[in-house]
């Protein structure tokens, strides 16, 4: 396999991934499996990494974590971040097949991002005639309405509107919708709070014909779609100092069991997006994810960035 094969190869990259993630030495015939790779092709990504003198060992029988792992850090400045954001604008925002490496720096691009949502180059406004306190209000109003089985009417920016029974208020595909049965088909629609400019009370009363286990299979589907599903996995320390319900956020398949030191273990299905990592960064004091492995990785950079950010902050 010529260089340039090796570089284009989705393997390659996908082994560099867990060699670096390894923690503990593993039977090699395991870690091949995991990849669909023979002994000489992993021989030949091993002696890749010699070039960069990365040092990866194995033995007949097993593969060893690295025993220095690289870690580059790079500083910007607004212009040059600005500029770095524009140069990958076709990665971070459009979904069409990638390449593995190329998800690897979206991924990684996403979570700066994340981290410094205020130098966000593409972040969606509101519109300008809704202020802060404005979707506040709504976010208000709507919840009132759910929990007073009031039907409302909707006004859009664009002029249009619907009127709906809402059941719930989520967070689908990273911006925060209302999810409501028309009255008119009788079906499941939602919206986003972005695209709303007011609602009020609908005075013709209405019985919903769907229950909530429906609207649940509802949002599954949905995120389904997205594709942004992740099956997380928590350690809790102090769970009476923690929040293990972040609002506007549909959890599947909660799970809770303790381990047999007494800590909290949390399990739940959620939709991964700025909102669960500013959740999480909220607790980081009293909670450990323990999976899936790279959003634990990811969490760990992300609290990283947070505290350079900081310190950035009070320095200025």
């Amino acid at each position: 396999m010529s260089e340039q094969q090796l570089i284009l190869n989705d393997t390659f990259w996908k082994f560099l991934v867990s060699i670096e993630e390894l923690k503990e030495k593993k039977e090699k015939t395991l870690f091949c499996s995991t990849l669909g790779i023979d002994d000489e092709t992993l021989k030949a990504f091993m002696e890749f990494l010699h070039r960069f003198e990365i040092m990866c060992d194995a033995d007949s029988d097993y593969i060893y974590p690295l025993k220095i792992k690289c870690q580059i850090k790079m500083e910007f400045s607004l212009c040059e971040w600005l500029a770095m954001q524009s140069m990958f604008k076709e990665i971070i925002h459009h979904n069409e097949c990638k390449q593995y490496y190329q998800k690897i720096i979206e991924n990684k691009m996403q979570l700066a991002l994340r981290a410094n949502e205020r130098f966000n180059l593409f972040k969606k406004p509101l519109d300008k005639s809704m202020k802060p306190s404005d979707f506040e209000n709504l976010k208000k109003k709507i919840d009132y309405d759910i929990c007073f089985r009031h039907s409302i009417k909707i006004n859009f920016f664009n002029s249009r509107e619907c009127v709906i029974y809402p059941h719930r208020l989520v967070y689908l595909d990273g911006v925060l919708c209302v999810i409501g049965e028309s009255t008119n088909d009788k079906i499941l629609v939602y919206f986003s709070l972005e695209d709303i400019k007011s609602v009020e009370e609908f005075q013709i009363p209405y019985e919903p014909n769907l229950s909530q286990i429906e609207v649940n299979d509802f949002i599954g589907h949905l995120r389904i779609i997205n594709g942004k599903e992740e099956r997380l996995i928590l350690k809790v320390y102090s769970q009476y100092q923690a929040e293990l319900l972040p609002s506007y956020h549909f959890l599947g398949n909660p799970f809770v069991t303790s381990n047999t030191e007494g800590d909290m273990i949390w399990a739940a299905t959620v939709e991964m997006g700025d909102d669960i990592f500013h959740w999480l960064y909220s607790m980081k004091e009293r909670i450990e994810v323990l999976d899936p492995g790279h959003v634990r990785k990811d969490f760990a950079h992300y609290c990283e960035l947070k505290a350079e950010n900081s310190k950035m902050k009070k320095v200025s």
